[in-house]
This record gives C-alpha cells, sequence and structure tokens, in this order.
C-alpha cells in the first residue's frame, strides 16, 4: 500500500463560517497555520472578543454551518492585501462588501446579515478580527488534511457524493491518489513534502453536523457523524497537521508517511 500522496487543491477560509476561496499555491511558515486562515468571524452572541485581549472562543458563538446553514447559499470572495470582503447569492449578484479592516466596511457587512438572516441572528451580527488572531475550533497553528478517496468511501453510507462536496469539510489541504482511510495512518508521524519533512499529522479530526450541511444549497441533507458512529465506529475524517518547516505547497505536490524513508 503506498503512503504518498498528491495534493489535489488547496484552500483559505478567510471568514469563519463563510466560503472558501482555491489557491494556486499555499506558503506556511514553521509552527503557523496558513495566514490568511479565518483571520475573521461574525459573532452571533456577544460581544464576547476583545481585540485587546484576543483568545480562543468556542465556535458555537460565532454564525457558522453549525448554527446557520442557511449561510450556504452565500458566495464569498476575499482580497487578502485589501481585506475587501464580499457576499454574492448563487448566481453571482452582489449582495454587499466592505473592507473588514474600516468600521464602515464591517458596518455594512453586518447590517447585510442582520437583514438577510432576520429571526436566524439572535443578535444584530459583530464582524470581529484582530492581527494574526486565528478563529480556529481548535486554539492550535495547524492546517487540515481531506483524503479525497476516503470521501469517495465514506459517500455510498451518506447518499452523497462527498468528494465533489469538498466544501463541506472545510479543509486546507485536499489529496488524491492515497489508499481510503490511509492517512489515519500518519497519526503522529512526520509527513513529507516532495521527501522532504515537512509536517507533523498531529491528530485526527471529529466531525461535527456542519458537514450534513450541502454547500450549495445550504439545507441538512445527510448526517455524516451519525452515519460513520454507526458505520466505522468513530466519527475521524482528515488530520490535522503543524507544518515543521518554511515551504509553498501547490497542487501535484507529493505528501508521504516518513515511515516510507
Amino acid at each position: 500500500m503506498t503512503h504518498e500522496a498528491i495534493i489535489d487543491s488547496l484552500f483559505g477560509w478567510p471568514v469563519k463560517g463563510f466560503s472558501g476561496m482555491q489557491l494556486a499555491e499555499m506558503p506556511l511558515r514553521a509552527h503557523q497555520p496558513y495566514a490568511h486562515d479565518r483571520l475573521w468571524a461574525i459573532e452571533r452572541s456577544g460581544p464576547l472578543f476583545d481585540p485587546a485581549n484576543p483568545r480562543h472562543i468556542p465556535k458555537g458563538k460565532f454564525f457558522q454551518l453549525v448554527n446557520t446553514p442557511k449561510l450556504a447559499r452565500l458566495r464569498s470572495s476575499y482580497d487578502p492585501d485589501t481585506t475587501r470582503f464580499t457576499l454574492c447569492d448563487a448566481n453571482g449578484t452582489e449582495l454587499a462588501t466592505g473592507t473588514l479592516n474600516s468600521v464602515e466596511g464591517r458596518t455594512a457587512i453586518e447590517n447585510f446579515l442582520a437583514r438577510w438572516l432576520g429571526d436566524l441572528a439572535p443578535q444584530h451580527p459583530r464582524v470581529v478580527g484582530i492581527g494574526d488572531h486565528h478563529f480556529f475550533d481548535v486554539p492550535k497553528p495547524f492546517v487540515s488534511l481531506i483524503n479525497l478517496n476516503t470521501l469517495k468511501d465514506l459517500a455510498p453510507h451518506v447518499g452523497q457524493p462527498l468528494h465533489q462536496q469538498k466544501e463541506r469539510f472545510r479543509a486546507n489541504i485536499y489529496v488524491s491518489n492515497l489508499p481510503a482511510w490511509a492517512e489515519m495512518d500518519w497519526e503522529g508521524q512526520e509527513v513529507l513534502l516532495n521527501g522532504q519533512p515537512a509536517f507533523i499529522a498531529r491528530e485526527r479530526i471529529g466531525r461535527c453536523v456542519a458537514t450534513e450541511v450541502n454547500p450549495a444549497s445550504g439545507e441538512r441533507d445527510c448526517s455524516i457523524p451519525r452515519t460513520m458512529l454507526t458505520t466505522l465506529g468513530h466519527k475521524d475524517c482528515g488530520l490535522y497537521l503543524e507544518p515543521i518547516a518554511d515551504m509553498t505547497l501547490q497542487p501535484g505536490d507529493v505528501l508521504g508517511s516518513g515511515l516510507n524513508k
């Protein structure tokens, strides 16, 4: 069995809970997450986040698919250089835009979401973010990896073509060429990039009900964590990797377990 994978695609998720941006390359620094990943979030209850004292806050305090599936009906774009965040409908019609590092820009996004979400917003939305603080589910310097063959293997159990619905899993790195579930053998091991030490596979990713939301329709259309528990005895899908070197990832690069050395 091969322990090598090919990077299929790379994604950043600049605003927690909203659609991602596909990347031609992903620069990484040792012991740091991707620089533009979950840099912003939108509070649904609070205020809780203090820019003068940034700290980890549980994900349920922010708007995201686990509590607000309707967000999947929006298409978003983000410019890392200007922090301009734009929301469109499924047809590409612009609904709202604003630079998130300005009061005016944040207010434009907040006011649109308040109107668009209506009663789904417990309080007036509040855009938060500061410097290089990342709004991750786990407060660690990780990037996430998903094996597309694992999604293909899981698909018949849940009745959805999961490998064609990448946004359900909101990973940074999607890989192919690796047998289904073989990535789980990497846990705790060194992972090589084109033959050179690049990551430590720190832990498996336990999945929540956010994966049940269809990324196109915004509807819950399958039960992934419960089905995994029933059929596999666990709800782990994907790995958290910690970079241990400076590098730039590109589609076509080879990732492999250090066990193969």
